[in-house]
């Protein structure tokens, strides 16, 4: 697992996964048919790759397809890197 790959999973896990939910994050948890991501916590997601990962993303990125784990996540931010 990469470092952007665990520090994605660590944010998620401590800070989407509301407590009381018996879920366990990794790469492959399907974030939008979980529950995990609805449009407040989308947001404070996209917050985090800006400030903290220093990626911030383009409004032509947030298309579900981009959001549906953790590995696709990780994909789009190496792709807008490499930008």
């Amino acid at each position: 697992m990469t470092e952007l790959t665990q520090r994605l999973v660590a944010f998620i896990q401590d800070n989407l996964v509301l407590d009381g939910d018996d879920i366990k994050v990794d790469e492959t948890t399907p974030l939008l048919v979980s529950g995990l991501l609805d449009s407040l916590r989308t947001a404070r997601l996209l917050n985090f790759l800006r400030k903290d990962v220093g990626v911030p993303v383009p409004a032509a990125k947030l298309d579900p397809e981009n959001f549906k784990d953790v590995a696709t996540i990780v994909a789009m931010v190496r792709e807008l890197e490499s930008v």
